[in-house]
């Protein structure tokens, strides 16, 4: 569950760089920084994306043993 949880900040923390680079720098007004930008939010969201699931999974485990 911790690594998942650090997977997750991670992925947020690449998004983040990812918007910014998008939003903030002229870079992506070239092809290497289009790139760069859509690898950080890609894998970003791809890492983000196990650990609301683990999340539910064990609320809705709690939710039938009680």
């Amino acid at each position: 569950m911790k690594f998942l949880k650090i997977l997750h900040w991670i992925g947020l923390t690449m998004v983040l760089g990812g918007i910014w680079l998008y939003l903030g720098t002229e870079l992506t007004a070239q092809v290497s920084g289009m790139l760069w930008a859509s690898v950080l939010l890609g894998l970003g969201l791809v890492l983000m994306s196990p650990f609301p699931v683990v999340l539910v999974i064990e609320w809705a485990r709690g939710q039938s043993s009680s």
